[in-house]
């Protein structure tokens, strides 16, 4: 039967799953869920179905996670070029997505979902001086913007920035919470206006909300009763593991 829009009841059912997966890995780890949401929903879809899927879920848990670090937020100031530079790239380049062919939305986000799991596993950045802050805030800010506005995955040059410049466990949350929820708000308004967000995709990713949020709960429950970096780990070997399969998708 078909719902929401042209989307199967099949499609729902099997987002519903990966959103319960991707809640729990941010609840356990507290990243990652644009990246498994778009990746693997992208396994059975097509990229633009993933992206919009991926909007409603991302902007509420990340509103979610800046108020749980409210007293954190002060701190984000520091960071208005990277939040500026990142605003602007995902709004020029979430008009210009419409007429990038799907192969090749692919094979970007295939690259982006790779470049993640390589940095996260890697971590290992030299420091960054001070003097050249604000130069890297805009460029990393620029081409998450990028990254973001086309595939709706813009954590890799984030992640990379906030750990050459040292950034402590409560800082990250609230920063990242902040840079996810500004990126996710004008993705979502601008897919709404160029047509990526239809209606129907807009009523599946408000309800891919509750099972993210089911998720994120069970994610906070086991945190303490596992061993949380040998899961990240694995975690972010699966996620290399698809971003090579989106890679061999778009090119083969």
């Amino acid at each position: 039967m078909e719902f929401l829009s042209g989307l199967s009841g099949a499609v729902i059912l099997a987002a519903v799953c990966v959103y319960l997966f991707a809640g729990l890995i941010k609840g356990t780890i507290g990243i990652g869920l644009p990246t498994a949401g778009v990746s693997l929903t992208a396994q059975f879809t097509d990229v633009r179905t993933a992206i919009a899927l991926v909007i409603m879920p991302m902007v509420l848990t990340n509103l979610w996670q800046v108020y749980r670090s409210r007293k954190y937020i002060h701190k984000a100031l520091k960071f208005w070029p990277l939040a500026l530079s990142m605003v602007i790239g995902i709004s020029v380049f979430a008009f210009i997505a419409p007429n990038v062919p799907v192969k090749w939305a692919t094979l970007l986000l295939g690259t982006t979902v790779l470049l993640f799991a390589v940095v996260s596993l890697t971590k290992d950045f030299p420091q960054l001086p001070q003097q050249h802050e604000h130069k890297v805030q805009i460029i990393a800010g620029s081409v998450a913007g990028f990254m973001g506005g086309i595939t709706g995955v813009w954590a890799p040059p984030i992640v990379m920035y906030m750990s050459a410049v040292r950034t402590d466990k409560a800082t990250f949350v609230a920063v990242v919470g902040v840079l996810l929820l500004m990126g996710s708000t004008v993705l979502c308004l601008i897919y709404g206006k160029v047509g990526l967000l239809t209606q129907g995709q807009a009523m599946a990713s408000v309800l891919l909300v509750i099972p993210a949020i089911m998720g994120f709960a069970l994610g906070e429950k086991i945190r303490h009763h596992i061993d949380e970096v040998l899961f990240k780990k694995l975690i972010l070997l699966f996620f290399l593991l698809m971003g090579l399969n989106l890679i061999r998708r778009a090119l083969f």
